[in-house]
């Protein structure tokens, strides 16, 4: 074979098949060859992978880059650098920016931001919150994978035109996005129970701190009882959909009884960052403070592995929501952001179930690019390693023991909360489109080199 720009050479390749010692080539942006070692003997650049498994770039199906808007806390350029720096080659950037991407012009905008200054491919998610002007269909045809609704309006980032607690407009919209065929999702909330933590709390006698009140978000009843809601209006619109956030048992349940009634398409996600590797603290790079935030309402991560393991749940995603860390009002709940950052150190944390024996390499391909690939139109492109497809590629060594430290953070947010944590797997290498923008923790990704991708392109 003629000289070819990239070649992996001494890794566990994954195939349809399983794993194989194979060498992957590339030569531009795309896969040329997966071939047995030895077959090629030039190359402008060699990748020895030492004996790690390579597999399919991790996809981030849910991730909050910030752009436009508020940058202050994370953009385009920023986001990525952590993305790469966690193994991941691909993200779907949320719609709750400013301007909201719900209109045709705005949705083009924030496009065109990420195509300046992105280091790996995106596809930016609409709001469905236009559809009385008619933006729904012209937002599917611009290329939006699917769309986003937050039902919910509290502080940022959901007090933005990105929410609503109005589920007679969220049946509207529903409607509208129906007629696109494409998927809807909601981040499913019963403000009732949320508005009545406040009270809770007096009446038990728990301070009334950021801690604590963090911990009593997210249960099993407001989210739970918010998807059964969803998934009946969703049915009724016709409209195909994906149940985001399914951590809870109760909508763990409602997905696997859904998809087996098949009265309309169901697929469902697991946001990492919520459960089952958010920190109780914050430490912040620059001044090496700790910041008590909190965890979500407790969660049985047994039952969840369990929906991941047998397919109730079909993909992940980090939820990735960085804040500024003066916008976290420890002392006033009601003031403060929520969400944490978690984008560059999402593969190594997900290397680390792996060897605590709560999931497969082979089911975390699947989950972490080969599912979401194909229910949202990119497969092959994205999710394998075939030839002729885009060389995105994420080296891991399933057995390195190591500590994360903040010696370098690329969030432009500055926060870890997983500082000295003490993890057994690494992402060693990050591939997007035939290029190492990753080595060994160091991001050499440029801004620009991403691309925005539609489905089926």
């Amino acid at each position: 074979m003629s000289v070819v720009d990239l070649l992996v050479k001494n890794g566990k390749v994954y195939t349809e098949v399983g794993f194989k010692e194979l060498e992957v080539a590339a030569k531009g942006d795309e896969i040329v060859a997966v071939t047995q070692p030895g077959t090629i003997e030039d190359a402008a650049t060699v990748v020895d992978a030492n004996g790690n498994y390579v597999i399919p770039g991790i996809i981030d199906f849910h991730c909050h880059l910030r752009e436009p808007g508020y940058t202050h806390k994370e953009d385009f350029t920023t986001g990525t650098m952590a993305a790469a720096a966690g193994g991941v080659t691909m993200v779907f950037p949320q719609p709750n920016t400013d301007p909201v991407p719900r209109t045709l012009e705005a949705y083009q905008q924030q496009v065109e931001l990420g195509k300046q200054k992105s280091l790996i491919d995106f596809n930016s998610i609409a709001s469905p919150l236009g559809y009385e002007d008619g933006q729904v269909s012209k937002l599917a045809a611009a290329g939006a994978a699917w769309f986003k609704i937050f039902q919910k309006t509290a502080a940022y980032p959901y007090s933005t035109p990105a929410g609503t607690r109005n589920t007679a407009e969220i049946y509207e919209a529903f409607k509208a996005v129906a007629k696109t065929g494409k998927y809807c999702s909601v981040h499913p909330f019963d403000h009732w129970f949320f508005d009545d933590i406040q009270e809770m709390m007096k009446r038990k006698g728990i301070p009334f701190n950021l801690s604590n009140y963090h911990s009593l978000l997210y249960t099993d009843e407001e989210m739970s009882g918010a998807a059964y809601e969803l998934y009946f209006l969703a049915k009724k619109a016709g409209m195909k959909w994906y149940a985001m956030h399914c951590w809870q048992p109760g909508f763990i349940d409602l997905v696997r009884w859904a998809k087996k009634e098949k009265a309309i398409d169901v697929v469902a996600s697991y946001e990492v960052m919520p459960t089952m590797n958010t920190p109780t603290a914050l430490y912040y790079v620059p001044t090496g403070e700790w910041m008590e935030v909190g965890r979500d309402a407790e969660t049985d991560l047994d039952k969840v592995f369990s929906a991941i393991n047998d397919g109730t749940i079909d993909f992940l995603g980090t939820d990735h929501a960085p804040q500024a860390r003066e916008e976290y009002i420890l002392d006033d709940p009601l003031k403060s952001v929520l969400g944490l950052p978690l984008l560059e150190w999402y593969g190594h944390l997900l290397l680390n179930e792996v060897n605590k024996g709560n999931i497969t390499m082979e089911r975390l391909v699947e989950v972490t690019s080969i599912n979401g690939a194909k229910i949202f139109g990119y497969y092959p492109r994205k999710g394998s390693l075939l030839p002729g497809t885009d060389a995105d590629i994420t080296i891991c060594d399933l057995d390195r023991e190591w500590t994360i430290t903040s010696d370098k953070v690329y969030t432009r947010c500055q926060l870890n909360g997983f500082h000295g944590r003490k993890n057994k797997g690494k992402v060693t290498h990050t591939i997007s489109r035939g290029k190492v923008i990753m080595e060994e923790g160091e991001v050499t990704g440029k801004p620009g080199h991403g691309k925005f991708l539609i489905p089926g392109s």
